[in-house]
């Protein structure tokens, strides 16, 4: 969105995350790999809203930050359309993305791959 010049999010782009880099996840498997836990909530070590991944990638990228924030009216206006005129496979992935940029996705904070880095690495400049 950064390189396009416009970052769009539900919500106002409050929501947070704490994306994590392949690598840190890998180790934190290997870590994990004799637990008897079930299930593990696991993110990167930096918990930032959108607005601020956003606005990192634009400073990396060297652009203006500009946002579009459209109401979660929207979202629920275009699932429930999506649902009533295409298959699952459609609104499927559609429905996942939407809702995954609709709510807080925070993990315990592990490794040490900053998303900053990352977008310098992947030459977003």
């Amino acid at each position: 969105m950064a390189k396009r010049g416009r970052g769009y999010f539900f919500g106002y782009g409050k929501y947070r995350a704490n994306p994590i880099h392949g690598k840190d996840l890998a180790d934190f498997c290997v870590d994990v790999v004799n637990s008897t836990d079930k299930e593990f909530e696991v993110g990167g070590p930096d918990i930032m809203t959108h607005n601020e991944m956003y606005a990192l990638a634009c400073e990396v990228a060297g652009v203006e930050v500009k946002t579009m924030n459209i109401p979660n009216w929207v979202k629920s206006t275009a699932l429930f359309f999506t649902r009533k005129f295409t298959s699952s496979r459609m609104y499927g992935p559609l429905e996942f993305f939407m809702t995954v940029m609709s709510m807080d996705m925070i993990g315990k904070q592990v490794g040490k791959h900053h998303l900053k880095d990352f977008f310098i690495q992947k030459n977003y400049q």
